[in-house]
């Protein structure tokens, strides 16, 4: 019982996704979405994936000590610089006003300028200020390697047109920007964007992917994505109740009639969300509803008398997705991903033998 992570499915995500026509710039912030970044970059490494992203330093160590030739970018802005020279790790400018107040760190890395066409949150936010920091690197003699931008409508409902006015702006700043410098390495388009194959994209290098890694899709289902994640539990009380009672703490429910419930070792303090419960779970393949919340180390569901104490439950797996649940619209899937506790047992299938954290058993 516990989660199941499937290394073979991400492999094959990442070859559909390269089939679509560009390699893959591999982000695994977060831990790798959650679902362990050693077993991950070695597994996409080990795949022939040469860069990776991701938004801390902590983060850029650790896919080094898996991945010694990659490349790694750190796309928070950086302050401390020591481990930056040490594993040569990319880094992204934030701003014209970062790059200048950092100059004296930067001789020798390898940047990547990040063009904010939309989303507030790190680069140039002009055409002119771009350009203000392709000119400082070149007189100062800075190595510019890479131009980027991130769309953050690409997954939308009903912003089409916005995000179709944020492409146009990179498709526009950065075919000026190569007028006056040659960029390695320019990726732009994250998992939705990438399904779009939109020509105004066409100078992009890569693709630089998530979520669709690991299986999962923000935007219209995707039948060729692999899931990776799985998790199971199993019953460790059944409870025949009398019309009147209540299950849980409170009274958020009240059996109507005589009801058989039963009790699951698992709840928000494992990771499992309350937006789960939305859903039914599944025994041999038989959906049973949650009743009540979920609680910090219990859920509730209501069975019949098919279901005995021992019997597993598949929380996430066949018969429900990350991406179900994300579709009624309780919890996105990333952040089902990342809400898990690694205090849950996790293996691994696939064939990577890694080191686990805390409380893993692989």
């Amino acid at each position: 019982m516990g989660v199941t992570i499937d290394l073979n499915a991400i492999r094959e995500n990442k070859r559909r996704i390269e089939a679509l026509g560009r390699p893959v710039f591999a982000v695994v912030k977060n831990n790798a979405y959650n679902l362990g970044m050693e077993p991950v970059v070695t597994t996409l490494y080990d795949e022939g994936v040469r860069h990776f992203m991701v938004t801390t330093l902590e983060e850029a160590i650790e896919v080094r000590a898996h991945a010694e030739s990659a490349r790694v970018l750190v796309m928070n802005p950086i302050y401390t610089w020591e481990h930056v020279h040490t594993h040569e790790f990319d880094v992204a400018i934030g701003s014209y006003e970062w790059l200048v107040s950092q100059r004296e760190h930067l001789d020798g890395v390898r940047l990547h300028l990040k063009l904010d066409v939309g989303m507030n949150r790190f680069g140039a936010k002009t055409f002119e200020e771009a350009l203000q920091i392709v000119a400082f690197c070149r007189n100062e003699g800075l190595n510019l390697v890479g131009l980027c931008t991130h769309f953050p409508l690409a997954d939308a409902d009903n912003a089409e047109v916005e995000h179709s006015v944020q492409v146009e702006r990179f498709a526009d700043w950065s075919t000026r920007l190569m007028e006056r410098h040659t960029f390695e390495l320019i990726h732009a388009a994250n998992s939705a964007a990438t399904l779009q194959d939109d020509s105004r994209l066409h100078h992009c290098t890569h693709v630089r992917v998530g979520i669709f890694l690991y299986g999962y899709s923000s935007v219209e289902p995707v039948e060729w994505l692999v899931p990776a994640f799985y998790w199971e539990t199993e019953v460790v009380a059944v409870h025949d109740i009398e019309a009147g009672a209540h299950v849980g703490y409170g009274t958020g429910y009240t059996a109507e009639s005589k009801e058989r419930i039963a009790v699951l070792p698992v709840g928000y303090g494992d990771g499992l969300m309350r937006a789960r419960r939305h859903l039914p779970v599944h025994i041999e393949g038989k959906a049973y509803p949650f009743i009540s919340n979920i609680f910090m180390s219990h859920s509730f569901i209501k069975v019949d008398e098919d279901v005995q104490i021992g019997d597993r439950v598949t929380l996430y797996g066949i018969e429900t997705k990350i991406d179900d649940v994300t579709r009624v619209g309780y919890a996105n899937n990333s952040e089902q991903l990342c809400a898990r506790s690694w205090r849950v047992p996790h293996r691994f299938e696939g064939g990577i033998v890694c080191t686990p954290p805390i409380n893993q058993n692989v």
